[in-house]
This record gives C-alpha cells, structure tokens and sequence, in this order.
C-alpha cells in the first residue's frame, strides 16, 4: 500500500514542480484600479482601465500586425452580504486592434456583446494601447422599476489574452473582479 502512494506522489510531486518552473513570471500583476459607475437618465455608464497597461506578449502582438483583443466582462449586481442570486444582467466589450505596417496606422473594432459598435482607423500604435487598455463611460445597463432602492454595484474584469498552464492547457489571462462603488437608482437618477 505504502508502495503505491509513493508511486502516485513522487510524480505528482515532479509535475508541480516543473509547472512552477514552467509559468512565467510576471513583474508587475495586471489589475484594474478602480470601476467608476454613473448614471444618465435610465442607463448606468462604466469605466475603468487596466493598470499598468497591456502585458508585454500582447504589445508584441500588436505590433506584428496580429489581431489583438481585450474583452471587458461586466455584471450588474444587486448587492447582498449574505444571499447568492444578485446578478442582474451582464454585459462583454470587446475591442480588437490590428496594426497595419505598410499604412503605419491601426484598426480598432469596438463590440458590445458580440454586435458591432464602431470601426475606427487611428493614426498610431500608441492611440490603439491606449484604446485597449480603457473601459470608456459606456452605457451598460438599463435601469427598470424592478431595480429601484436597491443597492446596485457593478463587477468589471478584464480577459486580455491566453496562458498555458502545465505546459500544455490553455486558459484565459484575466485580472481579478473588481467592483465599484454600492450605488441606488431611482426612477429620476442616483442617490447617495
């Protein structure tokens, strides 16, 4: 029996061991500082940004003329301490830019759940950096009577690329929820 476990762990043990070896390490941890929410009429706008500021293999990427993407997952949260079923409605913003080096300029694509917002050539690399790494004031949630009163709070993380764990097994690069601010709405705006 003793011979059997120190069969199953010695290479548990080992593939440990060469995973941590194997992932890479990051200097600085991608994170969002802060999620700002506020209010127009009925709408409740977002914005955030990444901190600080895209990862080295997605900068390469983007200047390889590769299509680079940054999808921004928000969700609206009724906030409760001690219940599970607050989420209200989410939400994916996807920017995607390619560089064009024989023009020198870059396209960005903007997409609110899948369906396309806008097209934009923007003169420079830098501009597009900028673009990917930035949550604009977008309109992201629609207020109903169902939400009056209530104390709201948006969740935003950030998926900016794909990792390989162990060695093989693809995943997603994201950063940690972050959440802003408990805010209320009522039928004519915010409320402190």
């Amino acid at each position: 029996m003793r011979a059997i476990r120190s069969l199953v762990l010695v290479p548990a043990l080992i593939s440990v061991a060469l995973a941590a070896a194997v992932a890479p390490a990051s200097d600085e941890e991608l994170r969002i500082p802060q999620v700002e929410t506020s209010l127009t009429g009925r709408d409740v706008r977002v914005s955030a940004h990444l901190s600080p500021g895209l990862p080295p293999v997605a900068v390469r990427r983007l200047a390889s003329g590769l299509p680079t993407t940054v999808t921004w997952e928000l969700r609206l949260f009724v906030s409760r301490n001690k219940w599970f079923d607050g989420l209200r409605d989410e939400r994916q913003y996807s920017v995607t830019a390619t560089y064009r080096p024989v023009s020198g300029d870059t396209t960005v694509e903007r997409r609110l759940d899948g369906r396309l917002l806008e097209t934009v050539v923007l003169p420079g690399r830098e501009e597009a950096e900028s673009v990917l790494t930035t949550l604009p004031g977008l309109p992201s949630f629609t207020m109903g009577p169902h939400l009056v009163d209530k104390p709201l709070v948006v969740r935003v993380r950030c998926l900016y690329g794909t990792e390989v764990t162990l060695g093989f097994i693809p995943t997603r690069a994201t950063t940690d929820w972050r959440r802003s601010p408990v805010f209320f709405w009522k039928e004519g705006g915010e409320t402190p």
